[in-house]
């Protein structure tokens, strides 16, 4: 990895407007979850709001956000050739940007769920379990959309289709996208490191582990190849 890599990625993130999207995904999640609090007077629906709502769809937009923010914008406006012109390994810039993003989609996404879990009044045990669950999420969802900015132009596009179509739309009535869906991954690997109640996955543990490592692994590693072939290639 390189040092000055990762600090310009976690400058390009801090720089742009969607920093302020990054900020404002798990921020809306938390008041959602004090205000359901406060008009019920009881706690919010773990299974709802940590779940459906951040599990499923805020860690993922925001590590989305991250993923493509350290990349996209640098393969969009051509500046990468320059980036790829230093001797540093594609890998090792491809790896820095990934630690980047995948830190900030853990402080974000896991953070943004532990507060949630606090807001909403849950136990100290779903606050903990939020916590992990977010960040095991946050690392896959980072490494699988580094992969798909690296390897088209139209990352944030495909992450949306992956997130929106593939896991929300396609896993509620094909019982096989579980075996390739990071929230089934992540629930599965959460139901059995954590003391609280969560839906169960039909998905073994040792495949759970495997397949989350081969996502973290490949996802990082076809990044670095794909920038390898953008230099070579000059066709982005």
């Amino acid at each position: 990895m390189n040092a000055t890599i990762m600090r310009l990625a976690l400058q390009a993130l801090a720089g742009q407007r969607r920093g302020l999207l990054l900020v404002g995904l798990p921020l809306l999640l938390v008041v959602t979850a004090a205000v359901l609090r406060a008009l019920t007077g009881e706690a919010v629906s773990a299974r709802l709001v940590v779940l459906e709502l951040g599990l499923a769809l805020v860690v993922p937009l925001v590590s989305l956000l991250a993923a493509n923010g350290v990349l996209g914008p640098e393969i969009d406006d051509g500046s990468v050739v320059y980036l790829l012109s230093t001797p540093v390994s594609r890998y090792a810039v491809a790896a820095s940007k990934f630690v980047v993003a995948a830190a900030v989609s853990v402080v974000l996404g896991g953070g943004g769920l532990a507060a949630t879990a606090f807001a909403g009044g849950l136990s100290g045990r779903w606050l903990l379990a939020s916590a992990l669950m977010g960040a095991i999420a946050a690392v896959l969802y980072t490494a699988l959309f580094t992969a798909m900015s690296a390897a088209t132009r139209h990352g944030m596009i495909a992450g949306l289709v992956y997130v929106l179509i593939v896991e929300g739309l396609l896993a509620a009535f094909l019982v096989g996208m579980r075996y390739v869906s990071v929230q089934s991954l992540t629930q599965r690997l959460g139901e059995a490191v954590t003391d609280v109640d969560i839906p169960p996955v039909d998905l073994s543990l040792t495949y759970a582990g495997v397949a989350a490592a081969v996502v973290l692994v490949v996802g990082v590693l076809l990044a670095g190849w794909r920038l390898q072939r953008f230099q070579l290639r000059g066709d982005e």
